[in-house]
């Protein structure tokens, strides 16, 4: 029986160019209306992921966001607020502010973008208001040390002939309490100790009385890999990672072939098992 319905956004619920198709918008309202719980779970922030419930799917909804570290009812209700630690996220910065990575800091909303090459968008979409100049890691280092603004998440992102020189920096960072994912072939995400979106799923079935066996979740990349693996029903799109198929209950159609609608109809129609 399936009572919550929870799906990635980049490469899963969103196409190629980052839209919601009109079929899986109308999957997800028949499915909601059928009584079923529902929840965009992305590494993205609070006011991305919530232009995508007032503009599209116009339904309530949990947003898990910033990989766990935030998760906002469909009340409206802040139930997660996990920003990284300060120091941590000074001492990561401190041991990488010369290895000319592009670093981008994440708030709750707002993005702080540092890129030697000068490209100052996110991997997931382009600027906005919410995407911010940094000059240096320097400037970073004091965005950080405001009391009015929290990090949740720290990402790297590097051009494929660095890739292997990210990856050693990121070893060294292993001994930190954080979390590391990957969300894309050269961009990682850092979070705090133990966030996840996993986590934050297990604290939404703790507060909602609705099982983790009767959760169905989508994704396709590596920080989906606990989440998927995890719930009673994970489904990998046809896209994701090997990893991800691997772990999965079932594999779905792609992102551009309206997988996530596909088999919400499915359940909808009570085939999918």
């Amino acid at each position: 029986m399936i009572e919550f319905i929870g799906t990635d956004l980049d490469g899963t619920l969103l196409n190629s160019y980052s839209k919601i198709s009109s079929e899986n918008i109308q999957a997800i309202r028949k499915v909601v209306n059928s009584g079923v719980a529902f929840a965009i779970c992305s590494g993205r922030t609070l006011h991305s992921v919530n232009k995508f419930f007032e503009k599209d799917l116009k339904i309530a909804g949990y947003r898990v966001v910033l990989n766990g570290a935030v998760v906002v009812d469909p009340k409206g209700q802040k139930i997660i607020d996990q920003p990284l630690d300060s120091k941590i996220v000074n001492e990561i910065l401190k041991r990488s502010e010369f290895s000319q990575f592009k670093v981008v800091l994440d708030g709750i909303n707002d993005i702080h973008i540092y890129d030697p090459n000068h490209s100052w968008t996110t991997y997931y979409e382009g600027m906005s208001r919410h995407h911010l100049k940094a000059d240096s890691v320097g400037d970073l280092i004091k965005l950080n040390q405001q009391k009015d603004f929290d990090v949740y998440k720290v990402c790297f992102s590097c051009p494929p002939q660095r890739l292997h020189e990210l990856q050693k920096k990121l070893e060294s960072f292993t001994s930190l309490p954080i979390t590391i994912s990957r969300s894309g072939n050269y961009y990682f995400e850092i979070n705090s100790q133990d966030v996840t979106k996993l986590s934050a799923l297990q604290q939404i079935s703790e507060l909602s009385k609705i099982p983790m066996r009767n959760f169905m979740c989508f994704g396709d990349y590596g920080n989906d890999l606990e989440m998927i693996k995890n719930v009673g029903y994970g489904v990998a799109m046809k896209n994701a990672i090997e990893s991800v198929k691997d772990a999965a209950w079932r594999i779905t159609d792609t992102n551009n072939q309206n997988g996530v609608a596909n088999m919400i109809e499915r359940v909808l129609n009570d085939k999918f098992n």
